[in-house]
């Protein structure tokens, strides 16, 4: 019996000490918004595109289980435009762009629509969570932008 205490024991340290190596060649990759861009605006629709910068520093590439975020418009305050997910999303080692495309119908941003057309701008903000994976561990990693867009003349 306290030989198999032991044997349990010293896989659990044998296991501890490889998972606490491995940690150490894993370095948390970077993520930024690197650009919030218009892609369409009508009467009823908006499209954003909300581009991410991510850097790897790995000499292997990263799988992020999960990368979310919620988009906002300012009208007085910030309103929820939308709420993204994107899984599975593959990333090499060095620099990454990932497009996350925002699609909105939504009653309040069109009713804010002939304030924003008067103003000629509209104001995006974007908070988001990335999570990579790398033998079980995942940090979250968090990124946000806000970003003035001038919209073009009707």
């Amino acid at each position: 019996m306290k030989r198999k205490s032991l044997s349990i024991i010293l896989a659990l340290l044998i296991f501890t000490l490889f998972l606490s190596g491995c940690t150490t060649l894993f370095k948390e990759p970077t993520v930024e918004v690197s650009d919030i861009e218009l892609a369409t605006i009508n009467a009823t629709d908006l499209q954003v595109n909300v581009t991410l910068d991510v850097q790897n520093p790995n000499f292997f590439g990263v799988t992020f289980q999960k990368i979310t975020a919620d988009v906002y418009y300012l009208h007085d305050d910030y309103k929820p435009l939308s709420h993204i997910e994107k899984e599975n999303v593959e990333i090499s080692s060095g620099e990454n762009l990932v497009v996350l495309p925002v699609s909105a119908k939504n009653a309040d941003l069109i009713r804010a629509g002939f304030r924003f057309i008067l103003s000629g701008e509209i104001t995006i903000k974007v908070e988001g969570i990335a999570e990579p994976s790398f033998f079980g561990i995942s940090p979250h990693i968090p990124f946000n932008e806000t970003k003035t867009i001038p919209l073009p003349r009707f």
